[in-house]
């Protein structure tokens, strides 16, 4: 079930096997590539390996045929994510073992996991099973082939520009607004990307194609600029253009209502702060800018505290020796 709105974007776009397959193309090896059949990519069932309590489904299965015809199919398991797990070739293993638990007959179909890093800074978890040994390298090194290995196949967005980042219309430009997302200019990366988002409409179509502006006014903290929207609107057939011309908004106005809201707290607290400044000034009369910096620093908890040791602390410096117990 798709949680966040970078989950329900990357299943949205590469459900469609048409963006996924331009991605293998750019990903796998060339020797792999060449004798795969990606035109016949499809997707599978990832409920089939919900079976062991311990695993979590992955985020996509796919399988390819070879060319050749005479061999199992290639099996893909395609995985995203925007924060580091120091399990992730873990996970992967035991995905690929299910799948192989499923097999009837002697000979193993091959087993890939892609993973999508979509994180603010790149990843640095473990990419290999092997990097998660509790071992001396050198014996790890030294069993080789005696020990379980898996590498991922890693795409890291995080450090990949976006000329360079791998697929075609929906899924190259998802991907791009996915590394954006962090950086907070993602209407700047989709404007800079009009003509991906056409050929999306025509891949996709216009309802799924709206689904790559939902994800980007989701994540944004301001409206999109209409010197952008004028070109995204026509690129959409009347009812998409209208659904998302109100989708954004009601994302302007539920903006407009949660600054008011922040405005209104932001305000309360400051107003807070001054009247137990002034309480404290009003007792004591040697109080200087460093015991005025801790009241007008703290939040409303903590002035509350303040407010009851008005009349216990015997100087204001005990204000100062509180708060260095507070940020131990």
């Amino acid at each position: 079930m798709s949680t966040t709105p970078h989950d329900h974007l990357f299943k949205l776009v590469f459900s469609e096997p048409s963006e996924l397959a331009p991605v293998l193309r750019a990903l796998l090896p060339p020797s792999v590539a060449l004798h795969l059949d990606l035109a016949q990519l499809s997707p599978a069932p990832t409920e089939q390996l919900d079976g062991d309590l311990r695993m979590r489904a992955p985020d996509l299965l796919y399988r390819a045929p070879w060319r050749s015809g005479d061999r199992a199919e290639v099996v893909f398991v395609i995985e995203h994510q925007s924060s580091p797990d120091p399990l992730m070739p873990l996970r992967a293993l035991r995905t690929t073992v299910r799948v192989w638990e499923q097999v009837e007959g002697s000979r193993l179909p091959m087993v890939v996991t892609l993973l999508f890093a979509h994180g603010a800074k790149p990843w640095t978890a473990p990419t290999r099973v092997s990097e998660l040994y509790d071992a001396p390298p050198d014996a790890v090194e030294g069993l080789g082939g005696a020990l379980p290995e898996l590498s991922l196949v890693l795409q890291d967005l995080a450090i990949t520009p976006d000329e360079a980042m791998p697929g075609e219309g929906g899924g190259k430009l998802a991907l791009i607004l996915l590394r954006h997302a962090h950086k907070g200019n993602v209407w700047d990366a989709l404007e800079a990307n009009v003509p991906l988002f056409a050929e999306a409409v025509k891949r996709l179509g216009d309802s799924r194609a709206v689904g790559l502006l939902t994800y980007a006014m989701h994540v944004s903290d301001v409206p999109w600029e209409r010197r952008l929207a004028e070109k995204i609107l026509p690129l959409l057939k009347p009812p998409q253009r209208e659904v998302i011309v109100g989708y954004a908004d009601r994302r302007f106005e539920e903006g407009v209502a949660v600054g008011e809201q922040r405005g209104e707290q932001r305000g309360r607290l400051l107003e807070r702060r001054e009247n137990i400044l002034g309480m404290f000034q009003r007792r004591f009369k040697s109080f200087t800018s460093a015991h005025e910096a801790v009241i007008l620093n703290a939040d409303m908890d903590q002035l509350e505290q303040l407010k009851d040791s008005l009349f216990t602390i015997e100087h204001p410096d005990e204000l100062l020796n509180g708060q260095a117990d507070q940020e131990r």
